[in-house]
């Protein structure tokens, strides 16, 4: 018996730029080789998804700086043309919030889970997932939460270079610039990178969310959380985890 309905196509959603997001081209081989239908809404033009021989038919994304309507607008021309329901997959964390906040108006050409309201916000966001992670009980990399460039820099020295650090939120970051949304710091980078962040405050992209210590991988507390991170509009927070390097 087959995994998948193969009469159900999938939408392989992915509103982030980014030429080398290999979950996109591996989950078109995974559902592609399993004989589902594919359909990719992303920017692939550097990408070796548009030369895959798994992928039905490639549809232009929504812009960068996209609204909630118009990602709907794209996303129900692309059903319009399947012409039948399909499974929405989001690649990425923008993409993730955007399908959340869309499931009512998406829902009668996508079969779409039923979830809690801001869930996609709140496994999206980084220091969030950590506190939910701790709340469940799972194990999760030591994260820490930093509001200034100088406690950026005091928790690398706390968890030990290299560090992952990744901002909290990066599907607000401006689409216009030079901020990533996560970068590997080791003790030379580390001066460079919290001045970098400590420029980036009078735009608005600086870390908002209080400092504090989330558990370790083994799910102990190794201190009392302070105020939660804004669930609102803000700015993106930053935060960081002891990392090993990239993983392909």
């Amino acid at each position: 018996m087959p995994l998948f309905d193969l009469r159900v196509p999938a939408v392989l959603l992915r509103i982030d730029r980014n030429p080398f997001h290999h979950g996109t081209l591996g989950a078109v081989r995974s559902l592609g080789r399993a004989g589902v239908e594919v359909h990719v809404v992303a920017d692939c033009a550097a990408s070796p998804v548009r030369t895959s021989r798994f992928v039905r038919r490639l549809h232009p994304p929504p812009g960068p700086d996209a609204s909630p309507a118009d990602v709907a607008a794209v996303l129900r021309r692309v059903a319009a043309e399947i012409a039948r329901p399909a499974v929405l997959i989001a690649l990425d964390d923008a993409s993730a919030v955007a399908v959340g906040r869309l499931r009512a108006a998406l829902a009668p050409a996508y079969l779409l889970p039923a979830m809690p309201a801001g869930l996609s916000e709140r496994v999206a966001d980084k220091a969030e997932l950590a506190a939910t992670c701790t709340a469940l009980g799972l194990p999760h990399p030591r994260t820490l939460v930093p509001d200034s460039a100088g406690r950026a820099a005091e928790a690398t020295r706390r968890l030990g270079p290299p560090v992952v650090a990744k901002w909290s939120r990066p599907w607000l970051l401006p689409t216009a610039g030079d901020l990533r949304s996560t970068v590997l710091v080791h003790s030379r980078g580390r001066r460079g990178s919290c001045t970098r962040a400590r420029r980036r405050r009078a735009a608005g992209c600086c870390c908002r969310s209080s400092c504090r210590r989330a558990p370790t991988a083994t799910g102990s507390s190794t201190g009392t959380p302070t105020a939660p991170a804004p669930s609102g509009p803000a700015a993106p927070a930053a935060n960081c985890t002891p990392g090993r390097g990239p993983r392909a």
